[in-house]
């Protein structure tokens, strides 16, 4: 549990450690799907399973890891470009 973060700090936070996963899934084997946070900014625990390209596509297109199952409504949460080297969601 991290209950002094902000869901956006939170969503932040769990966006670095999935672009850790696929780093390395992406570098050992690139065809092996991994279990990603869902970065819905709550403390949910939920895991997306995908495929490192899928998750290259949600980050070229801006998006986030959302599960399915994750009931917190959507709050228009996408990533930017870092500003001086810090993650930014928008």
């Amino acid at each position: 549990m991290l209950p002094a973060m902000s869901h956006a700090q939170r969503s932040i936070l769990f966006g670095e450690v999935n672009d850790r996963i696929y780093e390395l899934l992406d570098s050992a084997d690139p065809d092996l799907p991994g279990e990603f946070l869902c970065e819905c900014g709550d403390d949910c625990g939920r895991r997306v399973r995908l495929e490192p390209a899928a998750f290259a596509a949600l980050r070229n297109a801006g998006e986030i890891v959302r599960s399915p199952d994750c009931h917190r409504p959507k709050f228009g949460l996408r990533r930017r470009e870092p500003v001086d080297g810090v993650p930014v969601l928008s």
